[in-house]
């Protein structure tokens, strides 16, 4: 049997504590300093990545790319949303939102950012996670630390706010920095929202659907060793949701199918079948992964974006993935 020597297990050790400090370091540090940005165009440069064309489960990367911006305030992309006309919708860890127009694969994106409206400036106050946009025309955005949904007219970038924020009693118990990460909104307008960290006592991640009727906690099979952080509504009942495994060390991302039909029919729990996992040597690039959007085409199979959240670090990217659907994610029998 082959020992490994007492000093280089400490030494792996060692560093897989300080991987694990410099992760929650980059999750927690305040975004950069200044006054809230007013609306404006922001240059973005895209730095092609390999990959194009390799498939993984039921999903074909067209294209993926390194985003970079000389705005300092660009980065920390951790939520996403395609907006009707095909641009697509993100919110940042600094409480600002950014539209980009991805254009043709390969070329960059153009880019407009702004400030989210709402009060304070500190992380605590803006750690925006996830936005969706719902079917009676709001776009909806959840933060985390201090947990709650913000409501804004219209579907595009957020700047009017509109009724006062949706606190949940079932979600202060979610650890601060580990709250509602993952939101979507099913057609009927009801809401899924996904606590990254938090666990029921069977393991199943916790979150609460949110109906007009009222709201109810549910669980959602895990998927071991990743944490939830953002989900689309495929139909009425299932849920696409983006897992990552990030420690510093450690990169990696899945998607799994949830089926809400057992939840929508008044249980508890929601099954998820995993669908594809990657991480480096995979083929696909991989970071932080955050952001989820769904674009629906009439006649033609859609399309997924992926983006990654670089916690306003320069040892981590901004990755932009585009993704073809190439196979129905839901079983003929499950419609």
């Amino acid at each position: 049997m082959i020992r490994a020597r007492p000093g280089l297990t400490h030494l792996a050790a060692a560093a897989l504590l300080l991987a694990s400090f410099w992760v929650l370091w980059a999750e927690l540090r305040p975004p950069p300093t200044g006054a809230a940005p007013p609306r404006h165009a922001i240059r973005i440069a895209s730095q092609a990545l390999p990959g194009a064309g390799t498939r993984i489960g039921p999903f074909r990367l067209v294209g993926a790319a390194a985003l970079t911006s000389p705005d300092p305030a660009f980065g920390g992309l951790s939520g996403l949303a395609a907006l009707p006309d095909g641009r697509l919708l993100a919110i940042t860890d600094a409480g600002d939102w950014v539209v980009l127009t991805p254009g043709r694969v390969g070329a960059a994106p153009v880019g407009a950012l702004g400030s989210i409206a709402m009060p304070g400036r500190d992380k605590a106050d803006r750690d925006a996670e996830a936005v969706v946009l719902t079917p009676d025309g709001r776009t909806r955005v959840s933060l985390e630390q201090q947990h709650r949904i913000l409501s804004f007219a219209g579907h595009g970038p957020p700047v009017t706010p509109v009724g006062a924020p949706l606190f949940r009693t079932d979600a202060m118990a979610w650890p601060p920095n580990g709250g509602g990460e993952s939101l979507a909104a099913l057609p009927d307008g009801s809401l899924v929202w996904i606590s990254e960290n938090a666990r029921s006592a069977d393991g199943a991640l916790t979150a609460l659907l949110i109906t007009a009727g009222g709201t109810r906690s549910i669980g959602i099979a895990a998927l071991d060793g990743f944490s939830p952080t953002d989900a689309v509504a495929v139909d009425a009942a299932h849920l696409l949701l983006l897992h990552r495994r990030y420690n510093g060390v450690e990169s990696a991302a899945a998607l799994s199918l949830v089926d809400l039909s057992p939840v929508l029919a008044g249980g508890s729990g929601a099954p998820a079948r995993l669908l594809a996992r990657w991480g480096k040597g995979d083929g696909w690039p991989i970071d932080n992964m955050e952001g989820l959007a769904l674009v629906r085409r009439p006649g033609t199979a859609p399309l997924l974006y992926l983006v990654s959240d670089n916690n306003f670090s320069p040892a981590q990217r901004t990755l932009l993935l585009r993704l073809e659907v190439t196979s129905p994610l839901v079983p003929a029998a499950s419609r």
